[in-house]
């Protein structure tokens, strides 16, 4: 493995967005062995099984603070909603904002989620660029809280996005390409 795999390897996480609890589980024994940490995407429907990796919840729900706890019950180390959850120390909790929603009241949060699609909730919508000022604006506002970005990252994008300060990056349906690109430097 090179040293850019293995500086990139902490920070970039699979996103699974599951249909149904048999399409979790293929998507779980599909990751590399090396993966140690998920991003599972949650909607409405309750999809959920057992893992032996540790895992975040995006709760891309209209209600989250009616599952959250659901969730930590389940061990997610990170939640992530699109509104403030207090989450009283149980789990991390990243606060996403959307493309079009300014980043602001972060105080009780331990990272920023960006979105860097312009529509949420399915994978495979293409990257938008403004998030590279984003980041550089919540690091110049917010010099030491973590960030993530979610959505379009690929092999063309991830090196950018890392060097304009992303702390971690959630990749869905580009995760093999990305992987396999960085495995076989």
């Amino acid at each position: 493995m090179s040293e850019s795999f293995d500086k990139a390897q902490d920070k970039i996480i699979p996103a699974i967005l599951a249909s149904s609890v048999s399409d979790l589980e293929s998507k779980l024994a599909e990751l590399p062995k090396e993966i140690k940490f998920v991003h599972i995407d949650v909607l409405e429907e309750d999809i959920w099984t057992h893992m032996d990796l540790n895992f975040e919840a995006h709760l891309m729900v209209k209600e989250p603070e009616k599952i959250v706890q659901r969730w930590i019950g389940r061990g997610a180390k990170r939640i992530i909603a699109h509104k403030y959850i207090d989450l009283a120390g149980a789990a991390q909790f990243g606060l996403a904002f959307e493309l079009d929603k300014a980043v602001e009241n972060i105080e009780n949060t331990d990272f920023v989620h960006l979105m860097s699609i312009a529509e949420i909730g399915e994978q495979g919508h293409p990257f938008d660029a403004n998030v590279f000022d984003r980041i550089k604006k919540v690091k110049e506002k917010f010099p030491n809280v973590l960030v993530s970005i979610d959505g379009g990252v690929s092999t063309e994008n991830y090196q950018k996005l890392l060097e304009t300060g992303a702390d971690r990056l959630i990749v869905g349906s580009h995760f093999k390409d990305l992987w396999n690109s960085l495995t076989k430097k």
